[in-house]
């Protein structure tokens, strides 16, 4: 199953076939964009997007050899990481906001690994959350509101707007170098995705690119790592309803004007609280343990120094 995750033949022809009936279908004039839509969107989103960064310690035992009381320090932090952004959304969402979408396109820079340049990748990552402010400025205006609950986030959008057409060009770029190095298939799967989130309503082109591609590479990079855990498969079939269950305490806590904005809101908080720790736990436990075999070394070093007459 991993393997087949991790191919790009697959996922390129998924990927550009439901994109392509996607746009098909919203030319055509099926309301993509309406609350049905939007709904059902979000739904997939918690169901077939999230579980990929639920088995973040589960790769940390398994890489680490962490001990248990390693592990449950690397689960409270976690825990604290995600309650700290749930807080950043109750006091500041603006800036709860801004602070999800940077880390948003540090995360999705990484699907483009292939291009060998930080600075093509993260064009292609900013292009992706820019591109619906060209077409749907105003659809990407109600999600932010949806998702703060405040009229201010459409600054948001603004700043978006200008970061548009400048990350738009450096992904095309992108594009040209997958294309000419030869991830042909990589090259396919941008290329849908960015129209998708240019043409598509913003929800709607976003899970396309989220449930469709990038969970599918990171669960298969995580299954494949953890591929003899006898715990990790008992415990995948359970996540999806996991993130179902947060999300659906999240939309419990949070009161928006109607129903749609209210699991609009729910799905999207619940993807910040996962990304943000699901982005910086594993490099805490990699600086930890470095700086510890780095302190494990330096005894032996010495001693080797004073052998040597140093």
């Amino acid at each position: 199953m991993a393997k087949l995750l991790l191919n790009r033949r697959p996922q390129s022809v998924l990927q550009t076939a439901a994109t392509v009936l996607l746009i098909i279908s919203y030319l055509a004039g099926v309301n993509l964009g309406g609350p049905i839509a939007t709904m059902a969107a979000c739904v997939a989103i918690v169901l077939i997007g999230l579980p990929h960064g639920t088995l973040d310690i589960e790769l940390i035992k398994h890489e680490r050899a962490t001990h248990r009381h390693g592990l449950m320090v690397v689960l409270l932090t976690y825990l604290g990481l995600a309650l700290a952004m749930y807080g950043a959304w109750r006091v500041a969402p603006i800036a709860a906001l801004a602070t999800f979408l940077i880390v948003a396109v540090i995360h999705f820079a990484e699907d483009w690994d292939e291009l060998g340049s930080a600075f093509l990748a993260q064009g292609v990552a900013i292009a992706l959350l820019t591109a619906p402010t060209l077409l749907h400025r105003v659809e990407l205006e109600n999600l932010f509101v949806a998702l703060t609950g405040h009229g201010d986030a459409r600054v948001v959008s603004s700043v978006m707007l200008l970061l548009a057409p400048v990350s738009l060009a450096v992904a095309s770029v992108a594009v040209v170098a997958l294309w000419r190095d030869g991830h042909r298939h990589s090259a396919l799967i941008a290329t849908s995705v960015l129209v998708g989130m240019v043409v598509l309503p913003p929800v709607i082109g976003f899970a396309a690119f989220f449930c469709l591609y990038h969970s599918p590479r990171h669960l298969g990079s995580a299954l494949a790592r953890v591929a003899r855990s006898t715990h990790a498969r008992r415990i995948i079939p359970l996540l999806p309803f996991a993130a179902l269950g947060i999300t659906a305490a999240l939309f419990a806590l949070e009161t928006r004007a109607d129903v749609p904005a209210q699991v609009v809101a729910a799905s999207f908080m619940i993807l910040s609280l996962l990304t943000v720790p699901h982005m910086l736990v594993p490099t805490i436990v990699a600086a930890f343990h470095h700086r510890a075999a780095s302190g494990r070394r330096r005894p032996d070093q010495a001693q080797l120094h004073s052998a040597k007459g140093f």
